[in-house]
């Protein structure tokens, strides 16, 4: 099941909340996948879709090889660690920026950096716009 665009508001106090929606968002904020390939190509098109919380790329051949972010969500938190040889590019989901860039150029993440990309917003026209905060 996906989560709703806006989760629902429930009631302060004692009440039962849908397992679905609380299953939901156990998922989208604490699953984990490890030994991630980075596509060849350094496209938005051709870049490997992310789809966890904490995603750990192990194989990056190719210096600009791609993952790309999963489709905004105001306040959602996508953590990407770079443990592959070479840097790769990150890009957006359709139209979304990433430090204010265009998703079809995306941006540059070191080897051996990790990175956290927060949702700041989603403009009117339904643009995800995404912050990225480095490791040192």
């Amino acid at each position: 099941m996906t989560l709703p665009a806006n989760l629902p508001s429930y009631p302060r106090g004692k009440a039962m909340a849908d397992g679905d929606v609380l299953a939901d968002l156990c998922e989208e904020l604490f699953s984990t996948e490890g030994s991630i390939t980075a596509a060849a190509g350094g496209t938005q098109a051709a870049a490997r879709l992310l789809n966890n919380a904490v995603n750990v790329v192990t194989t990056v051949a190719s210096a600009a090889d791609s993952v790309k972010l999963p489709t905004a969500k105001k306040g959602r938190r996508i953590y990407i660690d770079n443990s592959g040889a070479n840097s790769m590019q990150v890009f957006g989901s359709g139209t979304d920026t990433i430090n204010a860039v265009a998703t079809a150029t995306g941006v540059a993440q070191a080897a051996g950096v990790c990175a956290m990309y927060v949702c700041m917003d989603i403009t009117a026209a339904g643009v995800g716009q995404w912050q990225r905060i480095l490791s040192a």
